[in-house]
């Protein structure tokens, strides 16, 4: 894609199309090439799990770290409204409002934190994983699992430890152990 044809195409001038793919390049969906215009981005693929997960179970375990002992009841209902959100997403089966909710979930815990400045590097990363999930979400016959494992992340910080939290997090990110638990404690109750 050039800035000059996709101007033309859209009838604006060069610099409203310019910011939009420098945005897009910055969160990594568009590759830019000198001289050559920008590519859509190739899917993550297994970038996600060697470098992108590593980095955000850094990002968001040391934000948790920083926030769990500030959670008020009013930053707990916070968290709740975003699974709220993400219910009704769920019971729609509306990808892109799942994952939109899903990553405002983990965000919350950064701006908690004061974190605010690195939002944007942690924005970065996610961008690149946004495919990856909605397809690994897709794998789950009913969506409510989804739903249920953010809910019992959510319990899991309620409940204050601030150490057990952080290691369900990184595995609940990397979609190990706790994602399986969680997977198997909602099978067990249909």
């Amino acid at each position: 894609m050039r800035e000059e044809g996709l101007a033309e195409r859209f009838g604006v001038s060069r610099m409203p199309i310019r910011n939009a793919l420098q945005q897009l390049v910055h969160e990594g969906l568009l590759v830019a090439k000198r001289n050559c215009g920008v590519t859509v981005a190739l899917p993550p693929g297994e970038v996600v799990t060697g470098l992108l997960n590593p980095l955000r179970v850094q990002i968001e375990t040391y934000a948790l770290r920083l926030c769990l002992p500030q959670m008020t009841p009013d930053r707990f209902d916070g968290l709740q409204s975003i699974i709220e959100e993400m219910a009704s997403a769920c019971r729609r089966k509306d990808d892109a409002t799942v994952i939109d909710s899903d990553f405002a979930f983990h965000q919350f815990l950064l701006s908690v934190a004061g974190l605010d400045d690195i939002v944007p590097v942690w924005k970065g990363v996610t961008a690149r994983m946004r495919d990856f999930h909605i397809q690994g979400n897709r794998t789950h016959p009913d969506y409510g699992v989804i739903l249920f494992v953010h809910e019992t992340l959510l319990g899991v910080f309620r409940a204050g430890d601030v150490d057990a939290a952080v290691g369900d997090l990184a595995s609940h990110i990397e979609n190990g152990e706790f994602n399986k638990k969680a997977i198997q404690a909602w099978n067990a109750r249909r």
